[in-house]
């Protein structure tokens, strides 16, 4: 797969303006959980606080703190980064109106915060930080943080309970959209019918038999929401009901599903890329002790089964921090 800069940032655009949430999991239990975990931050900020959420997505993470500040009858000002073209209020249905409140900034990396110097009373990321530079996000964040600011991060675990699921779900992916696999091998067959490359469409209906098969080895063993099984049996049934569209139509529409679970491959290559192990997380503790923050704790956070699905990561900037210089390339706002 091609995994240029634009490659790595399309895939993640895509799936935010299809109005999904940020969470990775498949247990509404785990969600709820780390719901949990956020309010207990909102709870512990002073009023009148200022966050600001990093690869907020569509704003899970940052709605969850709002909506807690409500509750708890706070006023807390929330910017939101992504750099993913994102803008919640045009692409979640049903938006809730708190996503109104929150200030959304698209394009933007966590490496260059267009903000200015120690402003920020917390700074907030929900599997987000670790797809970044380390060293120049830490420095970014420092930086924004005021005196006595709070950093929390949530951060992808190497293994674990996700990490076991995630690579599942990509290794029957990638037999999927493997040369001859259901879904390109479709795509291929569409593409040679829509041109009226017949002998092609001969040749490679020659693979048919061994796709189906795949198809119904996954349905035998299927997992929940299980995108190489729905893609391949989407294919499958097109390729098979061509006769009922237009051939333009019938490419389009399968390029459409190739495009989609490739995407999603696409993302989870970079889940488990993301995913950091225990030496990897006292590295970044020494970063943002480099930087000036002080490490409240780093604990595994763990599901009810107490596998671990992540890291949790809490510094805090001393009252005497010496805010660190604005990058020349940071705007101020």
């Amino acid at each position: 797969m091609n995994t240029g800069p634009n490659q790595l940032k399309d895939p993640w655009t895509a799936l935010w303006q299809t109005g999904a949430g940020s969470s990775c999991f498949e247990n509404a239990d785990d969600e709820l959980h780390l719901s949990q975990f956020w309010g207990e931050h909102v709870d512990a900020l002073p009023d009148h606080a200022r966050m600001l959420d990093l690869a907020t997505g569509n704003g899970t993470v940052a709605q969850i703190c709002a909506a807690r500040a409500i509750e708890s009858k706070k006023h807390l000002e929330i910017d939101a980064i992504d750099a993913a073209d994102i803008d919640p209020s045009a692409h979640v249905p049903d938006a809730d109106p708190l996503l109104a409140r929150i200030r959304f900034h698209g394009n933007t990396h966590l490496e260059a915060l267009p903000f200015r110097d120690g402003i920020f009373t917390s700074v907030v990321s929900q599997f987000g930080f670790e797809y970044a530079c380390e060293t120049r996000s830490a420095s970014e964040i420092v930086r924004v943080l005021e005196p006595g600011g709070r950093l929390r991060l949530v951060i992808h675990a190497k293994s674990g309970a996700v990490a076991r699921d995630v690579k599942l779900r990509l290794a029957r992916m990638h037999r999927v959209l493997a040369e001859n696999g259901p879904v390109s091998l479709v795509l291929e067959l569409a593409r040679a019918n829509e041109e009226g490359d017949m002998a092609k469409v001969k040749s490679k209906s020659d693979y048919l038999p061994a796709a189906v098969k795949l198809s119904k080895e996954l349905f035998s063993d299927p997992l929940p929401n299980d995108s190489a099984l729905f893609y391949s049996m989407e294919s499958l049934m097109l390729w098979a009901h061509r006769k009922r569209y237009t051939s333009e139509a019938l490419r389009r529409s399968i390029e459409q599903g190739w495009t989609n679970i490739n995407d999603m491959a696409v993302r989870q290559e970079q889940m488990l890329a993301a995913g950091r192990g225990k030496k990897d997380i006292k590295r970044i503790e020494q970063r943002f002790e480099a930087f000036g923050l002080t490490l409240v704790r780093m604990v595994k956070i763990r599901d009810k089964n107490n596998a671990q699905i992540a890291w949790n990561i809490d510094a805090i900037k001393p009252l005497d921090a010496v805010t660190l210089p604005a990058r020349e390339t940071t705007n101020s706002t």
